[in-house]
């Protein structure tokens, strides 16, 4: 069987693999061990809705491989000889758009080099114990999600944001340190996303205002080990203060608290946080839809609700009771979205004021916080 034609245009979903003659999404697996390789193969050959198209041993013998294999998904190591996968992304995003799916060990160093490469176009990516790649096993039923979801995904330039922070944005957190402390938070925002959420959630950041009005929290569908790394990217190019969230933080204007890697994030009339294990919802925790809920009943008529990229339906109805007590919401759009799922979905149940490009998103969240003053 061969394999579909690549394109630089948006990646072939699984729905159209199938009207082409393909019943299932061709994987590639690029990794310079031969245990990990085969491990891979072994996971992904076991669902009847994937299936191998080729092997790699590093970055550079899969640029030679690639357009013989054809794969949808390219299932990425970041280290490598010869070519390591940073290397590769950047020459394949250049050339011809695949969606590329990481696997990454735990730590600092190894969260850093993945949000460089979701920065450069990489869609997802799946966490390794490094001292036990054999707990990989265990995480079959999430590679096989990430990569059918990977192969759903649209391939366009992502949206870049360096963490270099220039003086202006220190000045301004120094003159609103001063309001927070007062307590002038009147609003909150809850931002969420999933795949592809990100670099649209440090587009957003980047571009908010030091004296918006309101407390921030983001939700971002993220691993433990890797929150705080986020929280620390995003707080390089913020005007706004970002750190991941502890127990008990107040939810103040001048401050963006990031939900913690299998932690739900809820807010307490105190208006503070509480942070807990409990079930997961829809699969994930953190939940979208138990910070936008809980933010609701405190804030009411004061609470903005902001769906990202991503698949499935987590915060739908969390926009819903948003609007149910009076908020406003925006959803990021299907042009602009890596995946077109939960702001889909929310739209889907009329809750969504409007859906917009991610790059209009931070202008209608100052629109919005300024309206409900």
């Amino acid at each position: 069987m061969t394999g579909r034609k690549m394109s630089s245009s948006a990646t072939t979903t699984t729905s159209t693999l199938a009207s082409n003659g393909y019943d299932k999404t061709r994987v590639m697996i690029v990794n310079d061990s031969m245990y990990m390789r085969s491990l891979f193969s072994d996971l992904i050959s076991s669902s009847q809705r994937l299936q191998v198209s080729d092997t790699a041993n590093d970055g550079l013998d899969a640029l030679r491989k690639i357009r013989k294999s054809r794969p949808d998904v390219v299932l990425l190591d970041l280290e490598m000889p010869n070519m390591d996968g940073l290397s590769f992304i950047e020459n394949i995003m250049s050339a011809d758009p695949l969606p590329v799916v990481l696997v990454s060990s735990y730590g600092q160093r190894g969260a850093d080099v993945v949000f460089d490469a979701l920065e450069m176009g990489a869609v997802d990516f799946v966490p390794i114990p490094q001292d036990d790649p054999e707990k990989m096993r265990g995480l079959r039923d999430t590679l096989v999600s990430k990569i059918e979801i990977a192969a759903q995904a649209k391939n366009h330039p992502r949206l870049k944001t360096k963490a270099a922070r220039r003086p202006e944005r220190e000045a301004a957190r120094r003159s609103y340190s001063s309001k927070a402390v007062a307590g002038e938070d009147s609003a909150v925002v809850v931002i969420g996303a999933s795949t592809g959420g990100p670099g649209v959630v440090g587009e957003i950041m980047s571009r908010l205002s030091a004296d918006l009005p309101a407390g921030i929290l983001i939700v971002q569908h993220m691993p433990e080990g890797f929150t705080k790394s986020f929280a620390d990217r995003l707080n390089g190019i913020s005007k706004i203060p970002v750190r991941e969230a502890r127990e008990g933080d107040a939810v103040r204007a001048g401050t963006a608290l990031l939900a913690p890697g299998d932690y739900h994030l809820l807010v307490k009339p105190s208006r503070t946080v509480e942070l807990n294990k409990s079930p997961r919802r829809f699969g994930v925790r953190p939940a979208i839809n138990m910070s936008m809920v809980s933010a609701s009943q405190v804030y009411g008529r004061k609470t903005i609700g902001v769906l990202l990229t991503g698949m499935g339906h987590d915060g739908a109805f969390g926009m819903k009771m948003i609007k149910r007590k009076g908020g406003v919401t925006v959803g990021q759009d299907e042009s602009s979205s890596v995946v077109f799922g939960m702001a889909k979905a929310a739209a889907e149940m009329d809750a969504v004021d409007r859906l917009l490009p991610a790059e209009m998103i931070p202008e209608e969240i100052e629109r919005m916080v300024a309206s409900i003053q």
